[in-house]
């Protein structure tokens, strides 16, 4: 969507240096809206992408308080005799300064071409830090990924009770392992109760929560998982008999205004196209997306190990789309970005325009504060979904 630059006075700039203030706030608002995971964000432990406000480079460690399981007490027993084990689950994250700038040609060639160049390229910057970031939240999702379900062309998901690693279990994708229904109720299943690739138990993933409003205005929330897929996966999906069956009783009205690029529903879950990420647009990864291009577009710092493309199959073109539970993503960054406006280059015939916010972003992956337990070293709340890519 445009920029809204309206009731700025943008031809005070020079003045007024709540102007550049005002048109990082729009840049903002508006390149989230535009996000197709924009529906995921919030502050609260039950939204898909958890935001932490940060206003410095120093690292920072979102915390996570899991639920107590232990039996209690009944009648006239101690507390002391029952104790709960009462934990909290931390990360180390570090945040980095992305930025990007645009110089005008000389002025007199502006007025020739009647470009209004702050306008121009304050639109151009909001595209690129849209984009930038969520490429940054496509590769937190895509790196070592601790649980997958492998799409298969026979009988609809990869039986990987007996593989070692999710890389060995990519590593069977092979041609016309399309995306399916059946794929995707086995990742809604393992996050529901708890289980892994190779069948082992670890832990069910929580729900996240969603909000929208009605025409009345009143506000509703829906809980549930959400399922993300590359345009690839999606077009696949679309051929899928038991897609098209579903979507004879899906809750298209209820949900199609929550989020951008929805497709349908499985199992009470919202199906929503990401788009596949090229070199003019962003999206989720597959084995297209460079290993260096992807190396640029990761929080480095933030990951024990980074599993590029080539990591999980070198052989077979492949996407990957994504479960998303409550805190399934990690995102921290400055309240509003900075954006700045320079017009004494060249001895004052040319004008820069440039931007630059704080951001650091990975999936929950927390880490247990004293006595291991099940969520440690693991991702809390993301399964892949693997597919060819065809």
């Amino acid at each position: 969507m445009p920029l809204d630059l309206n009731k700025i006075a943008l031809d005070n700039w020079r003045n007024d240096p709540n102007v550049a203030v005002e048109i990082a706030k729009r840049i903002q608002n508006t390149s989230w809206a535009e996000s197709p995971f924009e529906a995921l964000l919030g502050k609260g432990y039950d939204r898909g992408l958890k935001v932490h406000i940060i206003e410095g480079l120093s690292p920072f460690r979102p915390r996570l308080r899991p639920k107590l399981t232990g039996d209690g007490v009944e009648g006239n027993a101690d507390f002391e005799t029952n104790l709960d084990n009462f934990e909290i689950l931390s990360q180390t994250m570090y945040p980095k300064l992305l930025g990007n700038s645009v110089k005008s040609e000389v002025k007199q060639y502006q007025s020739i071409k009647e470009i209004d160049f702050l306008r121009e390229s304050t639109e151009a910057l909001k595209t690129w830090a849209r984009e930038s970031r969520d490429n940054h939240i496509a590769t937190a999702l895509f790196n070592d990924c601790t649980n997958i379900v492998v799409c298969d062309v026979a009988n609809g998901y990869k039986n990987t009770t007996t593989k070692a690693s999710v890389q060995d279990c990519t590593r069977e994708i092979t041609k016309g392992d399309v995306c399916n229904v059946k794929a995707i109720k086995r990742a809604i299943f393992m996050a529901r109760t708890g289980e892994k690739f190779n069948g082992q138990k670890a832990f069910p993933i929580k729900p996240l929560r969603a909000e929208r409003k009605n025409n009345n205005g009143l506000q509703t929330r829906v809980y549930n998982y959400a399922i993300l897929l590359d345009s690839y996966a999606a077009a696949q999906l679309r051929e899928d008999f038991e897609w098209k069956e579903l979507q004879k009783m899906d809750k298209r009205g209820e949900l199609n205004n929550l989020f951008t690029g929805f497709l349908g529903v499985i199992d009470g879950c919202p199906v929503i196209e990401i788009g596949t990420w090229s070199l003019t647009q962003s999206g989720l990864v597959s084995s297209e997306v460079s290993d260096e291009s992807y190396k640029k577009n990761i929080c480095l710092e933030n990951h024990k190990k980074i599993t590029p493309p080539s990591y999980y199959n070198d052989t077979t073109p492949y996407g990957m789309g994504f479960l998303v539970g409550a805190c399934g993503l990690i995102i921290g960054g400055s309240k509003t970005p900075k954006f700045y406006i320079d017009d004494n280059q060249d001895i004052g015939r040319k004008t820069i325009c440039g931007i630059d916010n704080i951001l650091s972003i990975a999936k929950g992956h927390f880490e247990a504060q004293g006595t291991a337990n099940i969520y440690a070293d693991t991702d809390f709340a993301v399964i892949g979904i693997a597919h060819s890519k065809e």
